[in-house]
């Protein structure tokens, strides 16, 4: 399924909320025309360790659609190769208290083994490749150097 990815034009860059004072970034994702899901995302990692939590509310949004019409899911993303790494967490982010307000919560468990976990997956990837301010999560995963101690 090709996704089309609408990020907020208002969000800069996914910065960290503690250190740059920027909270994140949000945007829709659209199936052709229509609207699927809405996206959150808040860094959550340090620079030489990037980590993002990435709150999705997927489901209907027409006009006539209630919170109960969609579920709210989280996953945490860190860079891999050849995708990024994703798993799936409560859905709970202090920058976006409104994610779980969309939609009916979807833990972290239930996500897992949800019949659309798939779809959930498949946007979330669609997300972290189309929107520019969270390229850092496509590339490869850090490389952790081990301490060496100093030759005597």
């Amino acid at each position: 399924m090709p996704y089309r990815i609408e990020p907020n034009p208002e969000d800069d860059v996914a910065l960290c909320s503690c250190c740059a004072g920027a909270a994140g970034v949000r945007g829709v994702v659209y199936e052709g025309a229509r609207p699927v899901a809405v996206y959150f995302a808040e860094p959550a990692g340090m620079p030489k360790y990037p980590l993002l939590r990435l709150g999705l509310v997927v489901g209907a949004w027409t006009d006539d659609a209630l919170p109960a019409d969609r579920l709210s899911l989280a996953f945490s993303c860190r860079p891999g190769s050849p995708a990024p790494l994703l798993e799936h967490i409560d859905p709970y982010l202090a920058t976006f208290p409104e994610l779980a307000q969309l939609g009916l919560r979807c833990g972290a468990v239930e996500a897992r083994g949800h019949a659309d976990a798939p779809l959930f997956r498949a946007v979330a990837a669609a997300v972290l490749a189309g929107d520019e301010r969270l390229a850092e999560m496509r590339g490869a995963a850090p490389r952790h150097r081990g301490f060496q101690a100093d030759g005597a």
